[in-house]
């Protein structure tokens, strides 16, 4: 990290949604730019930087909330047109703050993006996305539109080579990356990253698709279209980082820079190779602000050097410049600059005590009335991201406030296990311990805005048949003490949280899978609300018809779910997957009433398949689950670190490989935990397919085996039972 650069405040707006903060470009000889920004409460604001001081050009009265800001021009050159989303309606703004363009569409979701491409002479096509829908409007009328199987995450648009089409690069929740082309999906490509944002090179041509991407799990990488080829290369690994939640550009000392903003509150600043975008970036300067960072942007804006202007979740803007730009703006301003800010704060201070005070006397006054009234306190604004299970089983939730918290109440009927960040502290009520549901605290630090919880069901059985919900009351560390509910709901198959394209018809092996037939009296909409207890994340929207792929973030197996009025097909090489959305299902329909009927086919050799299928993983789990336990006897030694880095070592290469690996990082095994997976596999297999009689010898016998790391036994086991049960029929 080669940068030096330091942070300056400089105004405060609403809560901001992703990229709606812009900078202007310069005009003229004027360096100093000016900045743009939406928030929450529908209030646009333009201002300028002077004597790092906001001076408001123009602002607009409140409405509803911005989602989408965008620069555009009009007669192809600097951009110097605003175009600002709120709901279903477009404005278009100019410099001064004089509307010159208005439209509410008849979109039914807000409009998360905008784009304006300028055609020669015919004026410009104003491209909007909403949800799944990307619309064109020409001359104010709806031109054309295209709806994507997925939620459409974020897009950028190209001149196609003949200069008379536009393409639009897309990013579609859990689908990737496509290329949209007159109406068309021409071409499309699967990312398991998660893209979410993307960037445009502005050193690349205008017919060129090239543009990078930042994704879910922290990476960023380039997306590339040539030749009716659509590839993606990821050049920067997550590692743990934040998901990416904006990009923006920055020059510095005549170089490019990608600025990241992270969900985590991390801007990061990567040097890239403009002769070759495809080379890996560099990493130049790392900066935590504390909550969510929701736009990055270079510019100058207070100075005549590059700044990076930056907006948080709460609303903050502050800018990154280097320590000399800011020791050269102290020590050039004047005692009388100085005693003006002096004064002007203090004014400010008095008014915001007088405003207190008045507001406090006002509400004890209506408290003290004998009218009838009700007290209605803000309700806080806290936004919260649950993600699937990982490979251990924990499932996070990401908490983010716009104000301090205080404390986090936690309440859940089923046992839980629960995990905090080191910005906290957890407290579980010791009079639950032997109860069968979860009362917990936690204790925030001072100024915390941004807090993680790790869940995860305490079950005995390894197949859960319900979803739970959980209950957290977030309380600020301001008045009023208010607390704001936040219901979150742990569904039954938390491991399917990754998503993968399927193709039903080029794929056979799906044919020896076991499968469920679900017909009855039931809606689309229905079956996509029981599946919301059975798989994490979010499912399609109800349509005609809706199939999709969920993939088992620890054993590999794959669920196939395709449904449509009536009827519905689940398909999976893990009998214990398919056993348990039959039973939620069963009661769902039960609680509302539905009739259906339900029935299953299973393979002979299911779990004799599925065994060879997750047979590495037991391999690697079991080398773990060695090495805990070398490492825990180990740690009982208490070598001190001479007698480890002496010339001639006590312990040898291997253990002394394992004590190093548990000090870097915690070792986990998972490994009693696939025991307990392929016992109810047979389990479940026996209940299917066969009689249940006679289940718990041969139970028993796979556990002794499984826990011996007979894996040879095992299979001659399952081999046999499955020719037994081909003899029987």
């Amino acid at each position: 990290m080669d940068y030096d650069l330091c942070r300056i405040d400089y105004f405060i707006s609403g809560i901001t949604y992703p990229d709606t903060l812009k900078i202007l470009p310069s005009q003229g000889q004027k360096l100093e730019q000016k900045v743009v920004v939406g928030d929450k409460t529908g209030v646009l604001q333009c201002l300028t930087i002077r004597d790092e001081e906001p001076v408001i050009q123009f602002k607009t009265l409140p409405g509803k909330p911005i989602t989408a800001v965008q620069l555009t021009s009009t007669n192809g050159t600097q951009p110097d047109k605003i175009f600002a989303a709120s709901g279903n309606e477009v404005k278009g703004y100019t410099k001064k703050g004089k509307v010159f363009f208005s439209i509410e569409t008849a979109l039914s979701e807000p409009v998360t993006s905008i784009l304006y491409v300028s055609r020669c002479v015919f004026g410009g096509d104003l491209i909007l996305c909403s949800g799944r829908t990307i619309t064109f409007y020409r001359d104010s009328k709806e031109h054309q539109s295209y709806v994507c199987k997925d939620r459409v995450l974020d897009m950028a648009a190209f001149i196609a080579p003949n200069n008379a089409k536009v393409r639009l690069l897309l990013l579609i929740a859990h689908k990737g990356a496509g290329i949209l082309e007159n109406g068309h999906l021409v071409a499309h490509i699967a990312i398991s990253s998660g893209p979410s944002r993307l960037a445009t090179p502005p050193v690349a041509q205008v017919a060129e698709i090239k543009c990078f991407y930042g994704a879910a799990d922290g990476s960023v990488g380039i997306i590339t279209y040539e030749e009716t080829t659509l590839s993606s290369n990821c050049l920067v690994e997550g590692r743990g980082l934040g998901s990416v939640v904006c990009l923006g550009w920055f020059y510095s000392n005549a170089n490019l820079h990608l600025a990241v903003g992270r969900n985590d509150g991390s801007v990061q600043l990567y040097l890239i190779d403009v002769e070759n975008l495809h080379l890996k970036p560099r990493l130049k300067f790392t900066y935590f602000s504390g909550e969510p960072v929701t736009s990055v942007v270079g510019g100058c804006v207070g100075t005549d050097e590059g700044e990076l202007l930056v907006a948080t979740f709460s609303g903050r803007i502050f800018a990154l410049r280097s320590k000399f730009l800011i020791a050269g703006s102290v020590t050039k301003a004047s005692h009388e600059n100085l005693a003006a800010r002096r004064s002007k704060l203090e004014i400010e201070i008095v008014r915001l005590e007088k405003q207190t005070a008045n507001e406090r006397e006002k509400y004890q006054r209506n408290s003290r009335s004998l009218q009838a009234g009700l007290s209605t306190p803000p309700l806080l604004d806290i936004e919260h991201k649950m993600s699937g299970a990982t490979r251990e089983g924990w499932q996070e939730v990401d908490i983010t406030s716009a104000v301090p918290l205080d404390m986090l109440f936690i309440y859940c009927s089923k046992k839980l296990k629960l995990l905090t960040d080191s910005a906290a502290v957890l407290s579980v009520c010791s009079s639950q311990d032997s109860a069968s549901d979860l009362l917990a605290t936690v204790r925030c630090q001072a100024g915390t805005r941004r807090i993680w919880l790790r869940l995860r069901v305490a079950s005995t059985n390894s197949t859960v048949l319900e979803s739970t919900r959980v209950l957290i009351y977030a309380l600020p560390t301001g008045a009023p003490r208010v607390a704001r509910l936040l219901s979150i709901k742990l569904p039954a198959l938390p491991y399917y949280s990754q998503h993968e394209e399927f193709d039903e018809n080029n794929d056979h092996s799906i044919k020896s899978w076991c499968q469920l037939h679900v017909t009855g009296g039931f809606s689309v909409a229905e079956m996509t609300f029981w599946l919301s207890d059975i798989l994490p994340g979010d499912l399609p929207r109800p349509a005609s018809n809706v199939a999709f792929l969920r993939v088992h973030s620890l054993l590999g197996t794959k669920l196939y779910c395709q449904y449509q009025r009536g009827s519905a097909v689940f398909k999976s090489n893990n009998i214990s997957t398919v056993s348990s959305v039959r039973s939620i299902i069963s009661n769902c329909s039960i609680d509302k009433r539905i009739r259906v009927e339900i029935s299953c086919d299973i393979p002979d050799d299911c779990c004799l398949k599925s065994f060879k299928l997750i047979e590495n993983i037991i391999s690697i789990a079991y080398e773990k689950k060695n090495q805990v336990t070398l490492a825990k006897a180990l740690d009982l030694l208490e070598l001190d670190t001479k007698a480890i880095n002496a010339e001639k070592p006590v312990l040898c290469k291997e253990y002394y490989t394992v004590l190093k690996n548990s000090e870097s990082e915690i070792l986990q095994s998972n490994f009693d935990e696939l025991i307990d997976i392929v016992v109810q596999w047979y389990l479940d297999w026996r209940s299917l397919s066969v009689n249940g009689n006679n289940t718990v010898d041969q139970s028993n016998k796979l556990c002794t085996l499984l826990k011996d790391y007979k894996l040879d036994d095992v299979t001659k086991v399952l081999s046999e039972l499955t020719e037994f049960n081909h003899t029987c029929e």
